[in-house]
């Protein structure tokens, strides 16, 4: 009894892992209209906190935009991946990451400041 190789174990692995489908445009276009749902209750999160500034609400209202920032983020980020799965979307993927990518970077730089008390 021969015990198989690692590369052999990995391609059987790698062989019967299933595919995950392509993403259709219309399920794509639902995501990303869930993901601009929570973009948007991100950015109102993040306008609540900055009101509350210096008020006793401040704690409360950050750690809820914070967590509307992370939720939006990781939407985005399962859209992304979900697209390069299973055969690889990189086309599509990259549309949603020009398409996207900036709204990201600026909820997550919008909470730094926030937490950070400027603005």
């Amino acid at each position: 009894n021969r015990v198989p190789t690692m590369p052999t174990v990995v391609q059987r692995q790698l062989s019967t892992k299933k595919k995950m489908p392509v993403m259709t445009e219309e399920h794509l276009r639902s995501r990303l209209d869930d993901f601009q749902d929570l973009f948007t209750e991100a950015r109102l999160c993040i306008e609540d906190a900055e009101d509350a500034m210096e008020t006793t609400y401040f704690d409360e209202e950050a750690e809820t935009a914070k967590d509307a920032v992370n939720t939006a983020c990781a939407a985005y980020t399962e859209i992304i991946e979900e697209l390069l799965g299973g055969d690889g979307d990189q086309e599509r993927a990259n549309l949603v990451r020009r398409s996207n990518g900036l709204k990201v970077e600026q909820l997550k730089g919008e909470i730094e400041l926030t937490l950070k008390g400027g603005h």
